[in-house]
């Protein structure tokens, strides 16, 4: 029976360090390189609705600064100044992220030094939805 448990808390130790050391490390300055977005009013609060592909049309920058293994967080900055903090997690494949801020949770992926960061916001006054591609530049 001991045996039994030396083993299993012995594979549940390697599983993880495995799991943490496939991740890529994405501590570091993320600025964009395309972006598309799409916001709007709420049913109580109306505004205009905005389409857009520019580059700045969602966040511009993206700052890693702490990283433990599969999990993260950092800041995003917008075109108008705005910065939220932002905390996510690796999916088991390496690639694939899960993230959340006080406005918005997402899903992204990071490929090398080029990550996809897409967005939908949780706030009951707006309704935005944008996907940025970002390249690692420190």
């Amino acid at each position: 029976m001991m045996t039994k448990k030396i083993l299993l808390i012995s594979i549940m130790m390697f599983s993880s360090l495995a799991y943490a050391q496939s991740v890529p490390n994405l501590i570091g300055t993320w600025d964009a390189v395309s972006a598309v977005s799409a916001s709007s009013g709420t049913e109580e609060k109306q505004a205009r609705l905005v389409l857009s592909n520019k580059k700045d049309s969602a966040i511009l920058k993206l700052v890693i600064s702490t990283q433990e293994g599969a999990a993260f967080q950092g800041e995003t900055s917008w075109r108008d100044g705005l910065k939220n903090i932002v905390v996510g997690v690796f999916h088991k494949d390496g690639k694939t992220l899960t993230f959340s801020s006080d406005v918005g949770v997402g899903t992204g992926y990071v490929v090398n030094d080029e990550m996809e960061f897409c967005s939908a916001s949780v706030l009951t006054t707006k309704n935005r939805a944008s996907c940025t591609q970002l390249k690692k530049v420190k």
